[in-house]
């Protein structure tokens, strides 16, 4: 048995009926008969709902034939629901909304919505559908006034592909990454690449959520909001300092973020304190596997020993 949908690859449930139900697009699957009771010679049927590309006729859950009229009625509906859920119909009430949604939950500026429908807006009137998905255009246009906000709406690729997939469109983070990179075909934009610096107050925003943190840098007798100025200003200084060579090809928000790690030791030994952080509560509050700060710490900043000790003992 498959443990995915034919159709939409969603997961696969079996609901109260006993029915094997996707939980992308609905569709009701077939389920395997018992071994032991199996007689050969029976086709495949498919049970319930039949929107499926590959059946020629639709068919009620008693597996009757509807009539003429009915066939090309379902067959309209099927075309519509195909076509909304890619995304390729333009309903700028429901992109609206759903883009208010996504701006909330990234905890983007109410500028961000604004400023993302105006372009949105600005390139459907030139180029009609270009992409044959709105919502992923969408999608392009709300990183490129992201990029062009900078630091005020530090937002990574995979956090707009989850928050969309809440709203029920389902966006590839290596699509939209691909796309984006060939968007300037269509959209004027200053920033085709994020830097480093930007996504250090996101990093640092994580860090003031964590209880656990909080209370390790009140132990240590620091003022948290003092501590965390510190920690970006370090942070950016310690960027500042990594020459391009050595950025290319590493993500931005594990580069600041393991920047900010780096500036927590370098606090420590400023003020002769314990380090607030460890490498592995940090990643679990940051989100980043281990492996990678570890890595990036040591061939990254573990050769900029000098410029740490240089920051330590100049003034603020």
């Amino acid at each position: 048995m498959s443990a995915v949908c034919d159709e939409c690859k969603g997961a696969l449930i079996t609901d109260n009926h006993g029915e094997l139900v996707c939980t992308g697009c609905g569709l009701v699957h077939e389920l395997p008969p018992p071994v032991s009771f199996r007689t050969p010679g029976l086709s495949k049927q498919r049970l319930g709902s039949i929107m499926s590309r590959r059946s020629s006729a639709f068919t009620d859950h008693g597996k009757r034939s509807l009539s003429a009229s009915n066939q090309l009625k379902f067959k309209r509906l099927k075309e519509l629901q195909d076509s909304i859920y890619r995304g390729s119909c333009l309903d700028l009430f429901r992109l609206n909304t759903d883009l208010q949604f996504v701006v909330d939950y990234l905890l983007l500026p109410e500028e961000v919505i604004n400023k993302t429908m105006k372009l949105f807006q600005d390139v459907v009137s030139k180029v009609r559908n270009p992409y044959n998905n709105y919502v992923l255009l969408m999608a392009i246009c709300l990183m490129v006034v992201s990029r062009e906000l900078g630091e005020r709406a530090p937002v990574k690729l995979s956090e707009v592909v989850e928050a969309f997939g809440l709203r029920g469109h389902q966006l590839s983070t290596r699509v939209l990454a691909k796309t984006l990179s060939y968007a300037s075909n269509i959209i004027s934009f200053n920033k085709k690449f994020r830097s480093s610096e930007e996504f250090v107050s996101k990093v640092v925003c994580k860090l003031k959520e964590s209880p656990y943190i909080v209370v390790r840098i009140r132990a240590a007798k620091m003022d948290p909001d003092e501590y965390f100025a510190e920690l970006g200003f370090y942070s950016k200084d310690l960027l500042s300092n990594i020459p391009p060579p050595r950025r290319s090809g590493k993500n931005p928000f594990l580069l600041a973020a393991s920047a900010v790690f780096a500036s927590g030791t370098i606090i420590a030994k400023r003020h002769d304190i314990p380090n607030i952080f460890t490498k592995t509560q940090f990643s679990k509050d940051v989100g980043i596997a281990e492996y990678t700060l570890r890595s990036h710490l040591a061939s990254v900043f573990g050769e900029q020993k000098e410029v740490g000790a240089l920051l330590i003992q100049a003034p603020l």
